[in-house]
């Protein structure tokens, strides 16, 4: 879903913009038409799984793309955010849906450098 953010050819400007933008957005949005507080965390909780998922797609399944587990772990996410938008966006689905996949975003976007910092430790004690 975020692969571009994972891209090493991205640029670090590029991905401050990206990030900019989708912040920018979900606080438009959200000055527009508020989540609840439990939705909004439950929206950065899939950007957790996502970013989980993301993680055993690469280490646990890549050895063989075309299997369940790795299509699994690709629709975990999707499933949920998919399940959480029609969930808490009954009334108005397109603004509570893009502003709850903004906050998804940014929970991947802002917590994917600790991951990144975690793999460059293990690839350096080896």
């Amino acid at each position: 879903m975020f692969e571009f953010w994972f891209d090493p050819k991205t640029t670090r400007s590029r991905r401050i913009f990206i990030l900019i933008i989708t912040a920018i957005v979900a606080y438009a949005l959200y000055r527009m038409k508020p989540l609840s507080p439990d939705a909004i965390l439950m929206f950065l909780g899939t950007g957790v799984i996502f970013l989980i998922c993301r993680y055993c797609k690469i280490n646990f399944a890549a050895h063989k793309p075309t299997g369940l587990l790795y299509r699994l772990f690709t629709w975990i996410p999707i499933a949920l955010l998919l399940a959480l938008i029609f969930m808490k966006a009954q009334q108005e689905l397109l603004m509570q849906g893009v502003q709850g996949i903004c906050f998804m975003a940014l929970a991947a976007f802002i917590l994917s450098p600790i991951a990144k910092l975690g793999n460059k430790n293990t690839q350096t004690a080896k």
